[in-house]
């Protein structure tokens, strides 16, 4: 009796092996992550794991902007630039759909030269300091949380009203596509004018900043916070996504791939479009934790997944 007890044990183990071995994803020939639960992938592989310290970066690691006057006077340094976010050539080569992703500073009690770009379209972030921006024969007052949407073909200038503190902003660029028609006049907002949004992945709490905007990419942003002790759902993205965080406040904690990263503000990083790295960002503490997010969104539209990610967020 304890014979067939013992047999049949064995016989239903081998059957749920089988099945379950049916189960398992494809992550493209023998690179399985090491994140995924069974024995022979429970440890850390760096021959196989994605370098995660590629894809998260400091602007404060940058050197000034070496190139000629970008947008008007603002001083420029990369959190990070084009390159293959599949395989970066160096730390923060990541950026494949929008041109930059910089930190700029405007000095106390000045202003930029008046500027415009035929093909580019500018999305600034006011993160410190106070001013003004004109454009179009619109004028709009900035502080923190002010978001200002230039679009291609449109003359503006900024000001830094305080006399003794810096502006200070994050400066998103993408170039238009071909037959693309941008929008006619300047768009400014704030997410202090927008109700948060909670439940996306677990605990982000997200607010719209600009209405009304019109990118030439598929994407949109927003400000995105995580309350005390709370944590967000760690999730994978895919050829095709763009996706950046950039800390505004606090300093947390990042699960990356299989490892534990600090954020702190001033860094950004950009999720691996393989797959094979899942991110969570981690308010391990009592302080506020803010972010800013870009969702730039060239995978399948039709998935179901992209459609839960983007439901409910007012984007524009």
């Amino acid at each position: 009796m304890k014979k067939v007890i013992i047999v049949s044990a064995l016989l239903v183990f081998s059957v749920c092996s089988f099945v379950f071995a049916q189960k398992i994803p494809s992550f493209g020939g023998d690179k399985i992550p090491s994140y995924f639960e069974l024995d022979d992938y429970n440890h850390r592989y760096p021959e196989t794991d994605t370098n995660i310290d590629l894809y998260l970066r400091s602007y404060k690691d940058s050197p000034v902007h070496s190139g000629s006057i970008q947008h008007g006077g603002w001083v420029e340094r990369e959190y990070l630039f084009p390159g293959d976010p599949t395989n970066p050539s160096k730390p923060g080569a990541v950026l494949k759909y929008i041109k930059a992703y910089n930190h700029g500073r405007l000095d106390a009690d000045t202003w930029t030269q008046k500027t415009k770009h035929d093909k580019e379209q500018v999305f600034f972030y006011i993160t410190k300091g106070t001013g003004r921006v004109e454009s179009g024969g619109k004028k709009a007052d900035l502080s923190e949380g002010t978001g200002v949407f230039i679009p291609a073909g449109l003359e503006y200038q900024f000001f830094n009203t305080n006399k003794d503190y810096a502006l200070e902003a994050v400066i998103i660029v993408e170039e238009i596509t071909a037959g693309f028609e941008p929008l006619k006049e300047m768009k400014t907002g704030s997410y202090k004018d927008h109700m948060p949004r909670a439940g996306m992945h677990w605990a982000h709490i997200g607010r719209g900043i600009v209405d009304g905007v019109k990118f030439a990419n598929p994407m949109g942003v927003a400000v995105v916070s995580i309350d005390a002790f709370d944590m967000a759902q760690p999730h994978l993205h895919g050829p095709g996504c763009e996706e950046i965080w950039c800390q505004l406040k606090g300093d947390s904690l990042l699960l990356f791939g299989n490892q534990l990263r600090k954020q702190e503000v001033g860094m950004a990083f950009l999720i691996p479009p393989n797959f094979a790295v899942p991110h969570s960002s981690i308010n391990h503490s009592d302080e506020p934790m803010q972010w800013l997010y870009l969702g730039n969104r060239h995978d399948a539209p039709e998935s179901r997944y992209r459609k839960n990610h983007m439901k409910g967020w007012n984007w524009e």
